[in-house]
């Protein structure tokens, strides 16, 4: 019996290691199971979000509320507003009305100067044609009234019977041009006049900046040379938009020496100066230098190529019969006053050109250096002498 008990014994531990056994590497398997789904946990979360990430929607309503709503037949039609416009000068000078004892003047807003036929002109061709305006009317003052206020449209009124440029006290050129009827403020020229009209405010301006040069009240100086003028002048005008790189600003003011000489004395006769401007030396230079310019482009050469001429050549026997049988100095002096304004008109435009191909570089042309020039700059190198050192 003592044998038997002990077989049961022995038995029973083998049977319980082997359990033990079982239950370890069931331990193991779980806890590598759980090792491995941590690790697959662990990749997932370190993965990008590509996903995008989408705007919230509101839900559509599908209830709407109606109510109902009176509109008066006022308020249904709907109006474009319109320019005011009117056919007579002195119509539309009244309409614009303010408190005024003397001449009627009026500002003018998107104008166009034309002549008979509508066709666009210069604003110097008023000096040979008749000149017709067409643009809004406005009072010369701010209206509180928004009607007045508005203005009055009026085509082909005038014709101009005379222009003034004003403003030299407060160092801005205003320009005015006068009909039978008004004074008219010339303030904004419409958008396609404003390549004509550029041309006569910029000699406007440079009327302006020599008076003001030129004047102490301003701090200028009287005494100064063409020289100092031009310069000063040139540097403040360098600014203006119409003046933009590659417009020669000195040469515009020279060729309009004499156009500013005669503004500038007839501030003369309304002037509290001690000294007028006819007797300034420095303007009757502008004025020379000017006069020389005109000259030089009046000189004709000997083959015309078409090109406008101003004057004649002094042996042509030819020019001068058909000259005393069938001209008049009157007529002579309106034919040589059109052809120097569109010769300016001319220079102009040439000068504009100028500014818009200015910035582009030229490659027709080479600076040549000569070859002395080249060694004197870079002359020969110089060797290092080898030095003994001796030992003492």
């Amino acid at each position: 019996m003592g044998s038997v008990a002990l077989s049961e014994s022995m038995d029973s531990d083998a049977g319980m290691k082997k359990n033990k056994m079982i239950d370890s590497v069931f331990v193991k398997e779980v806890a590598a199971e759980e090792k491995q789904r941590k690790r697959l946990a662990s990749q997932t979360v370190k993965a990008p979000n590509v996903s995008r990430k989408m705007p919230k929607r509101a839900a559509a309503c599908i209830d709407f509320k109606e109510k109902p709503l009176r509109i008066s037949k006022k308020d249904s039609i709907i109006e474009t507003n319109r320019d005011r416009g009117v056919e007579e000068e002195a119509v539309a000078v009244h309409l614009t009305a303010g408190q005024e004892g003397g001449r009627p003047c009026r500002r003018l807003v998107d104008f166009i100067f034309h002549n008979k036929d509508g066709i666009s002109q210069p604003f110097e061709m008023l000096e040979v044609d008749d000149i017709f305006i067409s643009g809004h009317i406005l009072p010369l003052e701010e209206s509180a009234d928004k009607e007045k206020s508005k203005g009055i449209r009026c085509e082909g009124f005038g014709r101009i019977e005379e222009w003034a440029i004003s403003g030299y006290e407060d160092g801005s050129p205003v320009i005015w041009v006068s009909t039978e009827v008004a004074d008219y403020d010339c303030i904004k020229p419409s958008s396609s006049y404003k390549k004509f009209y550029d041309h006569f405010y910029a000699k406007a301006s440079a009327c302006v900046e020599v008076y003001k040069k030129l004047s102490r009240s301003y701090g200028g100086n009287p005494d100064i040379s063409l020289d100092e003028l031009l310069a000063g002048v040139v540097r403040v005008m360098s600014g203006m938009k119409f003046f933009s790189r590659g417009v020669s600003i000195r040469d515009f003011i020279v060729s309009q020496g004499e156009f500013i000489y005669n503004q500038l004395i007839g501030l003369d006769e309304t002037s509290k100066s001690d000294k007028l401007f006819v007797e300034l030396p420095v303007l009757g230079d502008l004025r020379y230098e000017s006069s020389n310019l005109v000259d030089l482009a009046q000189a004709r050469p000997e083959s015309s190529h078409g090109s406008l001429k101003i004057g004649s050549k002094s042996g042509d026997q030819e020019n001068k019969i058909n000259k005393n049988a069938t001209s008049c100095p009157d007529e002579e002096n309106e034919d040589l006053k059109l052809a120097r304004l569109l010769q300016e008109e001319e220079r102009w435009h040439s000068m504009k050109q100028k500014k818009n191909h200015g910035s582009a570089p030229s490659s027709k042309y080479y600076i040549k250096i000569n070859e002395d020039e080249i060694a004197n700059d870079y002359p020969l190198p110089a060797y290092y002498k080898t030095s003994t050192v001796r030992d003492g």
